[in-house]
């Protein structure tokens, strides 16, 4: 399962390019419970297209894939538990990775102010300084 997921997740070669999340050719969630992942709704079904660069899934090219999944998960239930326990493990990785740019841009912000405060004082130094010269 893990080679399999591995495969089918990796990132994708330098030939195609990752399609941004907000792009208008992104119109229907992969899994009701990460609308925030979003392929074409047309003309395939939304299985059968990348999720990172919306490009259709071809069945031959992931056919062993499919073969071992089918072996690990031989039936429906635990295919959807499997399904399930994927995309929330998949909308934890997401919200973590949104918490860290947060955090990360807060730290920026923070460091920002501390320079701009940083170059009021030096700027307030030098004006003092330069009234302190007799003319």
């Amino acid at each position: 399962m893990e080679k399999a997921e591995t495969s089918l997740l990796s990132p994708p070669s330098e030939a195609t390019s990752a399609i941004p999340l907000d792009s208008p050719i992104r119109t229907t969630a992969i899994h009701p419970d990460l609308p925030e992942i979003q392929v074409p709704s047309e003309p395939l079904p939304v299985y059968r297209y990348h999720p990172i660069t919306c490009q259709p899934i071809e069945e031959q090219d992931v056919h062993s894939e499919l073969e071992q999944l089918r072996h690990d998960f031989p039936t429906r239930e635990t295919a959807l538990r499997a399904q399930e326990q994927a995309a929330k493990e998949i909308k934890r990785k997401i919200e973590e990775a949104e918490k860290k740019r947060e955090h990360i841009q807060r730290e920026m912000d923070k460091k920002n102010k501390e320079r701009d405060t940083e170059l009021k004082v030096v700027s307030k130094y030098h004006q003092v300084k330069a009234s302190d010269i007799p003319s």
